[in-house]
């Protein structure tokens, strides 16, 4: 019995020793420099967007006609893709589904009566009456 009671004291002592090791390392993450030059480097990064867009803004104002023809060749690309799209033709699968015998509606009311009488055969005890 002191055996068992000698590996139990052992094994919270070892989760002891791996919940402070884990409490320790959050500790560190959120209270050492890793955070503030986080946030620096988040900063940073984005002053630098700011300045590859300032940069980009003056080409532009430098040079308009080239960024006007890639505009036009970016706009003409989207309506392409966007036009192919709406031509697109419906799945094959649809049409050969929508031409099939049994999906015909006057052979869909008769599929309708089949299942209802497998589903409430005559001999069942008990009574129940579908109405339409």
């Amino acid at each position: 019995m002191s055996n068992a009671a000698d590996e139990l004291e052992q094994d919270v002592e070892a989760s002891r020793g791996r919940l402070d090791r884990t409490l320790g390392d959050l500790q560190s993450r959120f209270q050492g420099p890793g955070i503030p030059r986080d946030l620096a480097d988040l900063k940073r990064s984005g002053q630098a967007a700011g300045e590859v867009v300032e940069r980009f803004v003056a080409e532009v104002r430098v040079n308009p006609v080239p960024a006007l023809l890639i505009a036009a060749g970016l706009g003409l690309l989207a309506y392409d893709v966007v036009r192919s799209v709406r031509r697109r033709p419906a799945p094959s699968y649809a049409a050969a589904d929508r031409d099939l015998a049994e999906n015909q509606p006057d052979r869909m009311q008769a599929r309708l009566d089949e299942g209802l009488e497998e589903s409430f055969p005559g001999s069942d005890p008990v009574s129940v009456r579908i109405t339409r």
